[in-house]
């Protein structure tokens, strides 16, 4: 079937965050530390960081069960509790959380190809953005602060909708908004998991955008075969104009 439309995953796929985890680890703590003692808390570091890591771990096994999205707010706010402080106002958590995000936003980046892809993408296509975020809020500011909002109608981020991907809802749901069928659409993102999993669970096609898998080997964890790889994504035109020579 000729394809019609595409799903982009937004990090690591469009955008990319250069390696340091443990530097930006710390500085993200310290952002939000620094927002807690400001605010007169006083609550300390490994402390913190044991309890928002605990349950970070324990949501994210939730999530592979039940494809639920476990906002940030509210794991900083389970953590806050279980350190003493569950009175805290939701505001006051909203901004921790801000801060603690900020380090990361600030590092994150275009790949060097991802305007010119999309700009000879969208004369041909539909494009729609999907993605997994804790914290739309957060998701948001790097659409805008890219400029990416022109390509993608409509624009999904699983915090603002309470699910995740795989769940196959949310790739049919922008079939039915697009009146296209599924067979039509490609999905392309960095995980296999949560991108190509439930691009199949939807009837969709998926392609790994495995740039930052780096340039070794390749391997496929549960099994999940995509239908193409890319190694950067302007090589999307390539795999797109082949499936439609094959067509």
């Amino acid at each position: 079937m000729k394809i019609q439309g595409l799903i982009f995953d937004l990090g690591h796929t469009l955008i990319e965050l250069p390696e340091d985890p443990e530097t930006l680890r710390s500085e993200m703590f310290a952002a939000a530390l620094e927002v807690l003692h400001g605010r007169g808390i006083p609550v300390e570091e490994t402390a913190l960081v044991g309890a928002v890591e605990r349950w970070m771990a324990l949501r994210y096994g939730r999530w592979q069960e039940d494809w639920r999205e476990y906002p940030l707010v509210e794991t900083f706010a389970l953590a806050l509790g279980e350190l003493g402080y569950g009175e805290l106002p939701g505001e006051l958590v909203r901004e921790v959380v801000r801060a603690f995000l900020a380090p990361q936003e600030a590092r994150w980046r275009p790949f060097p190809d991802t305007f010119t892809t999309l700009e000879e993408l969208r004369r041909k296509y539909r494009l729609a953005l999907l993605t997994n975020s804790g914290d739309a809020e957060h998701s948001w500011r790097l659409i805008e602060r890219f400029g990416l909002r022109r390509y993608f109608d409509p624009i999904v981020i699983s915090a603002a909708v309470g699910w995740r991907k795989p769940h196959p809802a949310l790739f049919l749901r922008i079939a039915e908004a697009w009146a296209v069928p599924p067979q039509a659409i490609v999905v392309i993102g960095d995980l296999l998991d949560a991108d190509i999993r439930g691009a199949h669970l939807a009837g969709m096609r998926g392609v790994w955008a495995a740039m930052a898998a780096g340039s070794g080997p390749l391997s496929f964890p549960n099994h999940i075969q995509p239908d193409a790889i890319i190694r950067s994504l302007s090589e999307i035109l390539t795999v797109l104009s082949q499936w439609e020579d094959e067509e």
